[in-house]
């Protein structure tokens, strides 16, 4: 079957894309390239082009593809996506470790790279469909909370740091109110994002649900519940899928074995989002505290031999395995049942 695959590798302000012509996995024509502004009328030009040099009218037989940048990348897939057309938008590091070696690194080459991507992904593609506007504006306040905290945080530091270490006299008095001031007002805007999060969470009905059932696990907060829908999509991201989810966040370990000389104990990724770790590794920690089950858990698993951190991130894992059972039967937490017998046998 004949496709046209369409690799993009998104910049701040510009991007790239190379248009691959195929038949099955084989290219049935040289790859053609061009550069576009990352603005509406770049992708108008982008789809002009891609008419002119596909030589197949069918946009049906079209996919783009395109690492996952966050913002970069957000505004063109909604506007493929609401002109008719199939975008992938897929993990940067999936595409990076699936390439061949290249010999230069540019734009034009990971353009081309991604475009290769697609066409011998195809079978796994999965197409980009925007977030809820209601999920997309709990992920903006979210995000720019984190921001603020990490601020609050930076500027505490440094405050303490300058009392400690700086003589008295009248910069060091300015700097000491201006930091209090500071501080204050990203207080300030801290608590307006947390008002601003139960207002979105309230109106929403798919949300509110959600919200109420992971919250209802001991020791699981209003952050991590928000980042854990966020960054599933309200679960729909990963179909439920306990194991994905656990992929994603970077707590499923996985070893690494070939012949009798690479023989590595299994480990977690380094490469997961560290802000979702962070927050997960809260989370735990809070359960097994306040968790009756999750304290007996980890228990068992550090009087078995188990190391403290190896423990905890297996306590993160049985969490989102929890968690995820909970939201898709749509109940809320139950102290009284066996949630490791279930998952066990499961």
């Amino acid at each position: 079957m004949k496709k046209i695959f369409i690799g993009i590798d998104f910049s701040k302000e510009k991007f790239d894309a190379t248009v691959i012509k195929a038949e099955g996995v084989e290219e049935r024509a040289e790859r053609q390239h061009e550069v576009f502004d990352n603005k509406v009328s770049g992708f108008r030009r982008l789809l002009r082009w891609v008419k002119s040099v596909a030589d197949e009218p069918d946009a049906g037989l079209w996919l783009f593809c395109g690492e996952n940048t966050g913002g970069y990348s957000r505004a063109l897939c909604n506007y493929l996506y609401g002109s008719g057309y199939d975008m992938w938008l897929e993990n940067a590091l999936s595409i990076r470790r699936s390439s061949v070696l290249q010999r230069a690194k540019s734009d034009k080459a990971d353009a081309g790279a991604i475009a290769e991507y697609a066409m011998r992904n195809y079978d796994q593609m999965r197409l980009y469909k925007p977030l809820e506007k209601n999920l997309e504006r709990l992920r903006e306040v979210f995000l720019y909370r984190h921001n603020l905290v990490k601020l609050k945080a930076s500027m505490t530091t440094r405050r303490g740091e300058k009392r400690l270490t700086q003589e008295k006299s009248d910069i060091s008095r300015f700097m000491a109110q201006s930091s209090r001031h500071l501080i204050s007002e990203f207080n300030k805007k801290i608590a307006e994002c947390n008002r601003r999060i139960q207002e979105i969470i309230a109106g929403d009905e798919d949300l509110r649900r959600n919200f109420e059932i992971i919250t209802s696990v001991p020791g699981v907060g209003t952050q991590n519940a928000v980042c854990l829908m966020v960054y599933t999509d309200n679960f729909g991201r990963f179909d439920y899928d306990s194991r994905k989810i656990a992929c994603y966040y970077g707590v499923a370990p996985f070893g690494r074995q070939s012949g009798t000389s690479v023989n590595t104990p299994p480990h977690v990724s380094p490469f997961a989002n560290k802000l979702i770790k962070a927050l997960l590794t809260q989370a735990a920690l809070a359960s097994v505290n306040f968790c009756p089950q999750m304290a007996v858990y980890y228990r068992r698993l550090v009087e078995a031999g188990k190391k403290k951190p190896v423990a905890v991130n297996n306590v993160k894992n049985k969490l989102l395995h929890i968690i995820t059972a909970m939201v898709r039967k749509g109940e809320r937490y139950n102290p009284d049942h066996d949630y490791y017998a279930a998952l066990k046998a499961a």
